[in-house]
């Protein structure tokens, strides 16, 4: 009996290349939608502690002290990282009366100095909110106990995720070549 080599691996067993595979795989759908995750699910733990505090206050007669806390917590970190998915979309607020008058070629260097504005001011934020977490690292919660620095930390974090999410879209702009079909097409479309 003679056995042909073959360039499959044999069943059952994972080549280095297909695990790394899906590696990236996995790290690409963390990177789409990791953030859009972790606001749904603080969302949800928002909405059950009011329900549940609703629950114990007006039912059972006997208030939870800590829910309130827990739910205004929550809700800075859903306000941050809502901001950053936001900003990945491009659904934050810009006035575009004056810019859509302007030629092709202005428009993107208006685009570019916009950039670099918005990156500062996310580098000011981010050094800051991490001096704000670094002051508050030894003040606790009232109710909860909890290192008031994981509430404050939202801000930092927020705006390293921007910043990480601005890399994306430079480097997408840098790329970016416009079709022949579509020659109006601009750089937002593809945010």
């Amino acid at each position: 009996m003679q056995v042909e080599p073959t360039s499959q691996p044999p069943p059952g067993r994972v080549t280095a290349r297909r695990g790394g595979y899906h590696l990236m795989r996995a790290a690409r759908l963390v990177w789409l939608w990791g953030t859009e995750t972790v606001v749904v699910f603080l969302m949800a733990v928002m909405v059950g502690t009011i329900i549940l505090q609703v629950f114990f206050r007006f039912v059972l007669n006997d208030p939870l002290s800590w829910s309130e806390e827990l739910a205004r917590y929550t809700f800075v970190w859903i306000t941050f990282l809502g901001a950053a998915v936001a900003y990945r979309h491009g659904a934050n607020i810009a006035v575009e009366t004056v810019v859509v008058m302007l030629p092709e070629r202005l428009q993107l260097i208006l685009a570019w100095v916009v950039d670099v504005l918005l990156v500062a001011a996310l580098i000011i934020l981010l050094i800051y909110g991490l001096g704000i977490v670094e002051v508050t690292s030894g003040v606790e919660s009232t109710m909860l106990e909890i290192p008031m620095s994981w509430v404050y930390g939202a801000l930092p974090v927020s705006a390293a995720i921007m910043l990480l999410y601005q890399v994306e879209l430079t480097l997408r702009r840098v790329t970016w070549k416009p079709a022949a079909s579509a020659p109006h097409k601009s750089m937002d479309d593809t945010r």
